[in-house]
């Protein structure tokens, strides 16, 4: 149950986060990790009756070495679900201390070594049992028929619904206002913000509508703040807002049908939330992506066999010189970026849609570009991934001014929050360069810029602006045009 807790964890937990975030149907997934799971039950139960039968009175050492996989493994399941850093106990010390205890309880304390071997036992037939709910689970999960998401959808809009101008809504992921403009790192040129700064207004002081990009995009997109979140077997998002109950999310609220409400066509190019499933009734335009890699290597579009021999595959490639069938995470979140530039210059493009909504999957770590080489899908730092934004940024900024409506689109430039230095610290993402670019300083505020069609001066609002707001400002400007001045103006108001 221990070994297996890393794989089976996002698929067994009762929020089902994961299963909401992916490209259903993961059916095959689930029968891998059940196959997995029965085979690491067979093996364990297997080295452990051989042990029992070498030593039935708990007095070898090799009950120590039992003892230390088993803690060092729950270890690392708690680290790796964020809840402690690797900075308080290293693996390899943990495994010391462990071995060491161990070895000085057999020599000093003999009696008491084999009541802690007994209740060692014990503790492992207790959690054994877990597996009456964990495999019947999965295995009604691996048989259950989920929906079957589309990955891109395009819908006629009328002809006479042609809009006369645009709101383009550019979401970067874990852009932080520290590092693009209060304290840029020495060396470092971000020619597409310091353009579009000059011409826009900048809010210097924004506080963040959460921690977590799955509750800060809809708690956005609401104009309420979720604090959690939820999935049923279908990918239905249930979430807990004003209430401790959980409640369906309100789509129907979201600025997306409002947006229809006023008349205007939407759509929407994004990462990491499921807006195509979600957000379905209210888009005309939607293509989202999430290829982020699941713990054992598993793959969707693979069958239960494949997946079953998932977690050794790269052990099998390596022995048998052959290249790895699994993209790597910078690879993965490479080929996110390139299908989201794709889909926003098509969204772009067409100029039926009024209401443009893009999620792009950068800054965010981990870096998946070298800015020395510049090449995509190899292993970076956050400075990496920033520099890769605003070459972005001004393909997009490009590609807005190439449209017919060009002169009459308003451009909204944010982080869902800020770089979150705690978060990615304990990760084996972290970098040398992260770590001195941060300092190991945590800075809240996400970047937040709007720029209205002639607009040639920047302005700047000092005062501290709630992030949630944001869709107040959105809604504001869906229902009539506004200027740099009138948003200031606003902005004192609230």
């Amino acid at each position: 149950m221990v070994l297996m807790l890393r794989y089976t964890w996002w698929h067994i937990s009762p929020l089902h986060t994961d299963l909401y975030n992916r490209l259903l149907p993961m059916n095959s997934i689930y029968g891998g990790v059940a196959i997995d799971l029965v085979v690491m039950c067979l093996f364990c139960t297997a080295v452990l009756s051989l042990l029992e039968r070498f030593d039935v009175e708990g007095r070898t050492l090799l009950w120590t070495i039992a003892v230390t996989i088993f803690v060092t493994q729950v270890w690392d399941f708690i680290v790796w679900l964020g809840y402690l850093s690797v900075y308080l106990v290293k693996p390899m010390l943990l495994t010391l201390v462990c071995l060491g205890a161990g070895f000085i309880l057999w020599l000093s304390q003999r009696s008491f070594y084999r009541k802690a071997v007994q209740g060692f036992r014990l503790l492992l037939a207790l959690l054994g049992f877990s597996i009456v709910w964990m495999l019947p689970q999965l295995v009604y999960m691996a048989i259950h028929a989920e929906p079957h998401d589309l990955r891109k959808f395009v819908r006629n809009v009328p002809p006479g619904a042609s809009p006369n101008r645009r709101i383009v809504w550019i979401v970067f992921d874990e852009l932080s206002q520290n590092q693009v403009f209060d304290h840029r790192q020495s060396g470092i040129s971000l020619p597409s913000f310091d353009q579009l700064r000059s011409q826009s207004v900048m809010f210097s002081e924004v506080y963040p509508a959460g921690y977590y990009t799955e509750l800060v995009l809809p708690s956005l997109l609401l104009g309420k703040t979720i604090t959690d979140e939820r999935s049923d077997l279908n990918g239905n998002l249930f979430v807990k807002a004003s209430t401790p109950q959980w409640q369906r999310f309100p789509a129907g609220a979201s600025i997306f049908a409002q947006a229809r409400q006023e008349g205007w066509s939407v759509g929407v190019a994004g990462w990491y939330n499921p807006y195509c499933r979600t957000y379905a009734p209210w888009l005309d335009w939607c293509a989202w992506t999430l290829r982020s890699a699941l713990p054992g290597n598993y793959l969707q579009g693979r069958s239960p066999w494949w997946n079953a021999k998932a977690p050794l595959v790269r052990v099998e490639a390596k022995l048998a010189h052959g290249s790895y069938p699994i993209p790597t995470s910078p690879e993965a979140h490479a080929d996110d970026y390139n299908d989201l530039m794709r889909w926003s210059h098509e969204l772009i493009a067409n100029e039926n849609i009024g209401f443009v909504f893009l999620h792009l999957p950068l800054p965010h770590p981990g870096g998946f570009y070298d800015r020395k080489t510049g090449k995509l899908g190899v292993n970076g730092s956050y400075l990496d991934n920033l520099i890769l934004t605003d070459r972005s940024l001004g393909e997009l900024t490009r590609w807005i001014g190439e449209t017919k409506l060009a002169s009459a689109t308003t451009v909204v430039i944010c982080g869902d929050h800020s770089w979150r230095v705690p978060l990615w610290r304990i990760s084996p993402m972290w970098s040398e360069e992260d770590e001195k670019i941060s300092g190991g300083k945590f800075d809240p505020r996400p970047l937040l810029m709007v720029h209205f069609p002639g607009e040639t001066t920047p302005k700047i609002i000092t005062q501290r602006f709630p992030a949630l707001q944001e869709h107040d400002l959105i809604e504001l400007m869906l229902r009539q045009p506004e200027t740099a001045s009138g948003l200031v103006d606003w902005v004192r108001s609230q």
